[in-house]
């Protein structure tokens, strides 16, 4: 979610930015636009361990009931 705030208020901040010529604040908005898709990527990364943990975890107990 964190990431998809950054996203939003980097578009906002380059919107007004290109708007009134402000090139410091465009780029500060590229930026937080990035920093957000970083921030969603790490977040689906970690998402995907997770749950291949849990999927390890699983045999593991399926392992040992069977055994």
């Amino acid at each position: 979610m964190a990431g998809r705030v950054d996203k939003a208020k980097g578009a906002a901040k380059e919107a007004i930015g290109k708007a009134v010529g402000n090139r410091r604040l465009e780029r500060e908005g590229k930026r937080d636009r990035a920093v957000g898709a970083v921030k969603e990527q790490v977040a689906k990364i970690k998402r995907a361990v997770e749950n291949k943990i849990d999927e390890g975890l699983d045999e593991l107990e399926d392992d040992r009931g069977n055994g």
